[in-house]
């Protein structure tokens, strides 16, 4: 590990570079209603670039150059991303656009938010109304409803998109600052995938002393990120006069998740519902017509896996069941061997896809930070090696937690 945390690799196929600065803080209620403001203002404008809409104006002069700030979720843990994708500047004949004014405007954006009573309130109002977008729609509705179930009891991890809008929209320009203060001692790091590694990390660290940011010094990683599963056995439907059911059935891991169970869930969900030709995909919405859609994620992190779908609302039971019996044939080892193979391959497809991105390669190298363990793991490799066995072994750790609807 260098004393700074700022690891760039050079990367000589891509005709683009990028960069990811990210800032790790506990994952608490507060945290993620001020980290969902503070990054909808630096995406609005900065101090480099003082005027709502001017940012957007000026970087796409600089060669549409592309800058997001985003909040993450990682367990226990928020992450605050900032990231960017630049043209290299070999691939353009302008003496003026060079890595120094790449890095300076890439740290100026993470690291020099304009925080002012006008700034607070224009973000404020677009997240306002994208909460209430999101809201909308019966899914998200739903799977809000589902986490403030699951984690009834642990508040601070239930906010799935943005945290307490009441929060937001009742913060001031004083609390942001005070936020965003905070954040240069929060621990830190850096990651780049450009021509240059070299002169851009020598550049990067002239604007972080500048900058006077000590949280690039700190241990970035984790030794515990996971939330264990609270024990709820829980069945609850909340009526809202939809016309479309949604379905969430949450199962809980027994223990503590482990590499191999990453890989093995990661291959269950591809079985269940990665492509029409899955299992639940081809049972519940295909042969049955019960759901207009079916869909499965495996959250390591909160030892959840979790099934949902969008139904008619008389047809329920008949996807309850239809899920429940598939679970338990994967369980008992009644698995279809060639889907398996199919699902095996489809995710080394993806991982080697993948390889060609660059914010895929930065979001790997984020977790790889955070998990220690992970240094060494092959994502692809470890899905290839799942077996009937290893995949019915995985499903007999899980149990149904919570069943939750919306309708």
């Amino acid at each position: 590990m260098n004393k700074e945390n700022i690891t760039i690799q050079s990367n000589q196929k891509f005709t683009t570079g990028s960069l990811g600065f990210f800032v790790r803080l506990p994952l608490t209620k507060h945290n993620m209603a001020l980290a969902n403001l503070l990054c909808r203002m630096q995406m609005d404008e900065s101090d480099l670039f003082p005027e709502a809409g001017l940012q957007q104006i000026e970087l796409q002069k600089r060669y549409s150059f592309q800058f997001e700030a985003v909040v993450q979720l990682f367990g226990k843990e928020l992450v605050i991303a900032y990231l960017a994708n630049f043209i290299e500047p070999r691939q353009i004949l302008d003496p003026d656009y060079n890595y120094r004014q790449i890095a300076e405007t890439f740290c100026a954006l993470a690291t020099r938010p304009l925080i002012s009573s006008a700034s607070v309130k224009l973000a404020q109002r677009q997240l306002a109304d994208e909460y209430q977008e999101l809201l909308a729609e019966p899914s998200n509705a739903a799977l809000s409803g589902f986490f403030n179930n699951w984690y009834a009891d642990q508040p601070d991890y239930a906010a799935s998109f943005m945290g307490s809008i009441e929060e937001i929209k009742a913060a001031s320009s004083q609390d942001v600052r005070r936020f965003a203060d905070a954040l240069r001692t929060q621990a830190s790091c850096i990651f780049g995938h450009v021509y240059d590694a070299r002169q851009v990390k020598r550049l990067l660290l002239q604007q972080l002393a500048e900058e006077d940011w000590p949280g690039i010094r700190i241990d970035f990683g984790v030794d515990d990120l996971l939330i264990p599963a609270p024990d709820l056995r829980l069945e609850k439907t909340s009526e809202q006069g939809k016309q479309q059911a949604q379905l969430y059935l949450g199962y809980a891991f027994k223990g503590r998740p482990k590499l191999d169970d990453l890989a093995t869930g990661t291959v269950l969900r591809q079985y269940l519902t990665g492509e029409q030709s899955s299992r639940l995909f081809a049972k519940v919405r295909e042969e049955s017509g019960a759901a207009y859609a079916v869909e499965s994620n495996w959250f390591a992190d909160n030892a959840l896996f979790l099934i949902n779908a969008g139904l008619d609302p008389e047809k329920l039971d008949l996807a309850r069941q239809i899920i429940s019996k598939e679970m338990q044939m994967i369980a008992d080892g009644r698995i279809d061997p060639g889907l398996l193979k199919q699902s095996r391959q489809a995710l080394q497809n993806r991982q080697l896809l993948n390889q060609d991105h660059s914010n895929w390669l930065l979001a790997k190298d984020l977790r790889y930070e955070l998990h220690a363990d992970y240094q060494d793991f092959d994502m692809a490799a470890a899905a290839g090696q799942v077996t009937s066995r290893r995949l019915a072994d995985f499903v007999k750790k899980l149990y149904l937690n919570e069943s939750y609807v919306l309708k």
